[in-house]
């Protein structure tokens, strides 16, 4: 039997999900469905909102998700948040893009404009007020204010905020076997959260203290009723953008 192949995020918040799993790929979440789909992986870290969209089956009980403030989901804005017009979106991630739509839109009434740029370490602000970091790039000292936007979710809805699911192809012949390795291995992870925080913080250049605090405080890697109901009124605002 060949042996499973997962994806995941390359990001510091996808590492207690892939503890001590072997076949893990690395992608940014905008390329993770399609490499599902297109059967390079047998499960993978995918979107929520892929997802929901794609109706793929997902991992039950395991998420990437926050119940209030994230630390690496951001909008950083140089005006201030009534004064934007126009708003960068990462071309990494569709989940977090349509969360800074919601923000905006629903929540502080604004109609800006948006353009998708390529991610990269520095943060250009041609032509923009506004822009949307994900994952480790927003620990980077920038200087400038943010919006949390998984704080404002919670703000806006009261719910937690589903950034990412386990997902695979329906009828997977070995989903139960997919299902069993994944909650061991997030498991696992979560149990060895200190060593992931020294051995991450090293790469990143961050403290073992600021990488446990955000492992612990900032997310959560259950998929429950609270954070069913937050994706499905998440769905309900962003359908109409799809």
């Amino acid at each position: 039997m060949n042996p499973l192949r997962f994806g995941c995020v390359p990001y510091l918040n996808g590492r207690p999900l892939v503890e001590g799993l072997r076949g893990v790929v690395f992608r940014p979440p905008s390329e993770l469905a399609d490499l599902l789909e297109a059967g390079e992986v047998d499960a993978a870290i995918v979107p929520s909102v892929e997802v929901l969209r794609r109706r793929l089956d997902h991992v039950p009980g395991i998420a990437i998700a926050s119940p209030g403030k994230t630390d690496s989901v951001r909008l950083y804005h140089r005006r201030e948040i009534l004064e934007l017009r126009r708003v960068a979106l990462d071309r990494n991630s569709k989940t977090s893009n349509l969360l800074a739509r919601v923000i905006l839109e629903r929540r502080y009434g604004l109609r800006p404009s948006y353009v998708l740029r390529d991610p990269g370490r520095g943060l250009s602000w041609r032509g923009v007020d506004a822009a949307v970091t994900i994952g480790d790039a927003s620990f980077l000292p920038r200087g400038v204010p943010h919006l949390d936007l998984g704080n404002e979710w919670k703000a806006f809805t009261g719910r937690p905020m589903v950034y990412a699911l386990w997902a695979h192809r329906r009828g997977h012949p070995r989903a139960r076997e997919i299902a069993r390795i994944l909650r061991e291995a997030r498991d696992r992870g979560l149990k060895r959260l200190d060593a992931i925080a020294r051995r991450e913080a090293a790469r990143l250049g961050l403290t073992p203290r600021f990488c446990r605090g955000y492992l612990a405080e900032c997310l959560t890697y259950t998929f429950g009723p609270a954070e069913r109901a937050g994706l499905h009124l998440f769905w309900n605002h962003v359908r109409t953008y799809l």
